[in-house]
């Protein structure tokens, strides 16, 4: 698969900190609490926009001098999506159900870890499930305000972007290219559009950052999130069940997107396009989008990491009797650490056969075969490292997200993909050839950075940032790239702001795939 992503991040926090608990003012622990009586469920505020070009933030200026592209027509009778903003209400809980489980165990035989891997991670999506989906029409599914199970969260600022901005029905947010090769040798161009949540523990951490305030409080030094949190993450596709048949069966949604093909604007005399440009050449319309993949993220203290990192992909065909639509979908895999190559080594090249091999994840190969009957859809990561088929071929869920860091005050972040970086060789990671600047690319790409650590390299690979504060690291966000993508875009429109908003032109770089 080609995947071409225009992208950079960040990372950094120290290891005493990776697994917070949560403390009052005097520093007392907090016991944990579980959900049920006297939690505030409401969990939508409005003090964020909740998608781009949402009509209650028309008198800040946001979205002046734009195309109005994205706002619920006149007679429009569908779903709007409604931000989930009131972290400071999550209520943690004092255990979770995949605790039962434990792939990590270094003991267990490779049958043993298969098993327990396919448990935890289909633990971790019943959790994830739980009051968010059921309704008879899948459209009002994942709608998060009220959800009386549990609460669940969204990031804000996904929003200012026009490009990449949140859509007005279920709050997708665009996502890079993707390139897939079908029946042998045609190539069809997809979008990939997603939306993610985030457990009470996450949103806790969250509430930190994002107060309620207008502005945020932006990290200073190394962001962790609490021991617990989880993050879902669902990716829809433009492509059609026709073009891929493991997309049969599987939920659809209508969505406010630009072209399915992936719209790209084009500025006067070569020049960056002004967001009056983005909203004139890429107009949305409400068109039909497949789910494709299902991401997880689990801040556990078992993992060596910290956190371990799933997939599930759509599986319709073979699971077209499943009576939970939701559930059309297979784990292809669950990943602790990136099976770092020795010295010299290229990724790509370690371990020799990754599939007895590796042993910091499991992939489960029924699955990628699956994908692979007809199209290039499993093609996995780097040396067959987890990824899934929204994702780079040259990486690993973990290689991306352990960049993920605070914007410094030029809002840059660290590449999150070295090969689009801008810096030195442009080859890139995940190569076959001897060249030793790839084969540090590589120790540093592939190297297990722990929960809340910064990213950090020689200044070749990672250029170091400036911070207004003068920190010589990069402050972690704890592999979230979505609280890196919020930050960016707040730091945007505040400079925006002091700038003028007649000719607005994008200046940070954002990561195209982010949890």
């Amino acid at each position: 698969m080609i995947r071409k992503i225009t992208i950079s991040v960040l990372a950094a926090l120290s290891l005493s900190a990776c697994n917070q608990i949560p403390r009052d003012a005097s520093g007392t622990e907090k016991p944990s609490v579980l959900v049920g009586s006297s939690i505030n469920w409401s969990t939508c505020t409005g003090a964020y926009p909740s998608y781009f070009q949402d009509p209650a933030f028309t008198n800040t200026g946001m979205w002046e001098n734009q195309a109005i592209i994205n706002q619920p027509p006149a007679g429009w009778t569908g779903p709007v999506f409604k931000l989930s903003d009131a972290y400071s209400r999550a209520v943690p809980e004092s255990n979770y159900p995949w605790e039962k489980f434990n792939p990590f165990d270094q003991k267990l035989s490779s049958q043993q870890k298969i098993d327990q891997t396919e448990k935890y991670i289909w633990s971790v999506m019943n959790y994830i499930q739980e009051g968010n989906i059921g309704n008879s029409d899948i459209s009002k599914d994942w709608q998060l305000c009220n959800n009386t199970a549990r609460q669940w969260f969204h990031i804000p600022y996904q929003t200012y972007e026009p490009l990449s901005g949140r859509e007005y029905v279920h709050g997708l947010t665009r996502e890079a290219p993707v390139t897939f090769t079908i029946d042998g040798n045609k190539q069809i161009n997809t979008t990939v559009w997603a939306v993610g949540f985030y457990n009470p523990a996450a949103a806790k951490s969250i509430s930190a950052i994002w107060t309620g305030a207008p502005d945020p409080q932006i990290p200073a030094q190394n962001f962790s999130f609490n021991e617990g949190s989880v993050i879902g993450k669902l990716l829809f596709t433009t492509a059609t069940p026709d073009q891929m048949p493991f997309l049969k069966n599987v939920p659809s949604w209508k969505a406010n997107i630009s072209d399915p093909q992936y719209c790209k604007c084009e500025g006067k005399n070569g020049n960056a396009c002004t967001f009056e440009e983005e909203t004139k050449q890429c107009p949305r319309q409400v068109r039909d989008v497949y789910l494709m993949q299902f991401d997880i993220a689990v801040k556990d203290k078992r993992s060596p990491i910290g956190w371990a990192y799933g997939t599930f992909v759509a599986d319709g065909e073979r699971k077209a009797t499943e009576k939970n639509p939701w559930n059309r979908i297979s784990p292809l895999g669950l990943m602790w650490g990136n099976d770092t190559p020795p010295l010299g080594t290229g990724a790509i090249k370690y371990p020799a056969n990754s599939h007895a091999d590796l042993k910091e994840s499991v992939i489960f190969w029924d699955v990628a075969d699956m994908l692979n009957q007809k199209t290039n859809a499993g093609h996995l990561g780097c040396n067959s490292r987890l990824n899934g088929p929204a994702d780079n071929a040259k990486s690993s869920c973990l290689s991306c997200h352990q960049t993920a860091s605070v914007p410094d005050k030029n809002n840059k972040t660290p590449a999150i993909l070295y090969q689009f970086g801008g810096f030195g060789n442009n080859n890139g990671q995940c190569l076959t050839g001897s060249d030793p600047l790839n084969l540090a690319i590589d120790q540093v790409y592939f190297k297990n950075f722990s929960c809340a650590e910064s990213f950090t390299g020689p200044t070749a690979i990672v250029p170091p940032p400036v911070y207004a504060g003068g920190q010589k690291q990069w402050i972690s966000t704890d592999f979230s790239l979505q609280v890196s993508i919020s930050l960016t875009q707040w730091q945007e429109w505040n400079e925006d702001k002091k700038k003028g908003l007649k000719l607005r032109v994008f200046d940070g770089v954002l990561p195209n795939r982010g949890e």
